[in-house]
């Protein structure tokens, strides 16, 4: 059952539910009230009855020296004619003695014995759809008594009521009508955000992620689509994280595919070549360096590869370290390589101690100055610095070499990815060196920036 559907009902049954207690409470008051202002007026009315009669008895005694009750109980009957009261009136041993009633009632009259003893009171009697009141009390004169009640007809009263429930029901089917067309649109109205959010969810479904809900309230239901289409954002951010990556992975494939065809056919070519060839020892020689030199470089990439695994799946052993000494350690082993292109080494800063992986960080290092030493022409100088900040410490490798544009400084830190192709090959590299920096860093929860700008230099910073 939908939701709209369920809002509809729950709508009718409070309505039913609420008209129909306030109406049963309104009525069933009223009607009480109305046959209580009866009671109260019939009282009344047989008091005024009592004393009238009374007096009318008193003023026959006077003409005569006795009254009999009997003789003029008629009389007394015939005096009460308004619409719908009778008097009926009873003996000391309570048999009746005149009566105006249009029938006899032959029920038992316990009022007449309550009111035989002296008690006035009234009793209610429903005999069919007619409701009777009886009023009873005592008359007495000398030595006689006689018992009056007073019956009258409030049969108006029960069809009030029966009116009343008749045009509840009336009003109430018109209301329920009313109620029903005002619940059916506010439903339509209320829910047409979450139908937007619905619509909204089956597109992003389908694959269109950048499908976003509109948001025009501040209420729940604005706060609720808003929260979605941040939800969506996420959503779509996440696709095309996993779209990039397997762009990435798809581009290493390739790239790796490519750099062990470029070996693998060289090997095959010079062994092919030695297979057809007559035997001359210089190409045979030469055939062989050739051959080794690729195999070598084979087993470099497998090497790096391994690396870069193992970095993803060991913890590293994390320990205080002065970083200062670790720039001059670097200093010390890349010295003879910058010497001989006439680079400059020079470590800057002041003693830092961070915690880290010592091997791991110092080959991070090396690779950069490495790095650094091959993009730098002679009479150049390649700094090594320390820098303490608010935030923490950095660690700079900077170099005024021939730099890189935007487009290269954004895609190094790709396996195999190379700024100058041809050059890095020949030098036996991999591409995997910045790769595998980049690896080791984001272990250790470190950032890693590269600034660079064609023909002015590069400068790396770590930041702890």
């Amino acid at each position: 059952m939908k939701f709209g559907v369920k809002i509809f009902l729950l709508c009718m049954a409070i309505y039913v539910l609420s008209l129909t207690l306030t109406g049963i409470i309104v009525t069933e008051n009223t009607y009480n009230n109305l046959i209580k202002e009866e009671i109260e007026r019939s009282l009344g009315e047989e008091s005024n009855l009592h004393l009238t009669l009374n007096l009318y008895l008193l003023s026959n005694r006077q003409m005569q020296n006795k009254v009999e009750l009997r003789d003029y109980s008629k009389n007394m009957v015939d005096m009460v004619r308004a619409d719908k009261n009778y008097l009926e009136i009873y003996d000391e041993n309570l048999n009746l003695l005149a009566s105006n009633a249009p029938r006899a009632w032959f029920f038992e009259k316990e009022e007449l014995k309550v009111a035989l003893e002296g008690q006035k009171n009234f009793i209610l009697r429903r005999e069919g759809d007619n409701l009777f009141l009886f009023v009873s009390n005592i008359l007495e004169t000398g030595q006689d008594k006689i018992v009056l009640s007073l019956i009258k007809d409030i049969t108006h009263v029960e069809k009030h009521r029966q009116d009343q429930y008749s045009f509840l029901f009336k009003t109430g089917l018109i209301g329920l009508a009313i109620v029903a067309l005002f619940s059916w649109g506010s439903s339509i109205f209320l829910l047409k955000p979450f139908r937007e959010l619905t619509s909204t969810a089956k597109s992003i479904a389908s694959g269109n992620y950048h499908v976003r809900n509109k948001v025009r309230r501040s209420d729940e239901v604005g706060l609720l689509a808003e929260q979605f289409n941040i939800m969506a954002d996420e959503v779509e951010n996440k696709i095309k994280q996993l779209k990039e990556e397997g762009q990435r992975q798809q581009l290493f494939i390739d790239n790796l595919t490519h750099e062990l065809r470029t070996p693998l056919t060289s090997i095959i070519g010079y062994a092919d070549y030695l297979l057809k060839a007559e035997y001359d020892p210089v190409i045979f020689k030469k055939s062989l360096l050739y051959i080794h030199a690729e195999g070598k470089r084979i087993l470099n990439i497998s090497k790096k590869l391994m690396d870069m695994i193992v970095l993803r799946e060991s913890s590293l052993q994390l320990k205080k370290e002065n970083v200062l000494s670790i720039l001059k350690e670097v200093q010390d082993i890349m010295k003879v390589k910058a010497e001989e292109k006439g680079i400059t080494l020079e470590v800057k800063g002041e003693a830092a101690l961070v915690k880290l992986d010592k091997d791991l960080f110092k080959m991070v290092i090396i690779n950069l100055v490495d790095n650094a030493i091959n993009a730098s022409s002679p009479g150049k100088k390649v700094v090594m610095r320390v820098g303490k900040g608010e935030q923490g410490t950095n660690i700079y490798v900077e170099d005024k070499g021939k730099g890189m544009d935007g487009e290269h400084v954004k895609k190094v830190l790709e396996p195999f990815y190379r700024v100058e192709k041809s050059r890095s090959r020949k030098e036996g590299g991999t591409g995997l060196g910045l790769a595998i920096c980049y690896q080791i860093i984001k272990k250790h929860n470190a950032g890693f920036e590269i600034n660079s700008k064609k023909g002015t230099g590069t400068t790396v910073r770590i930041k702890f």
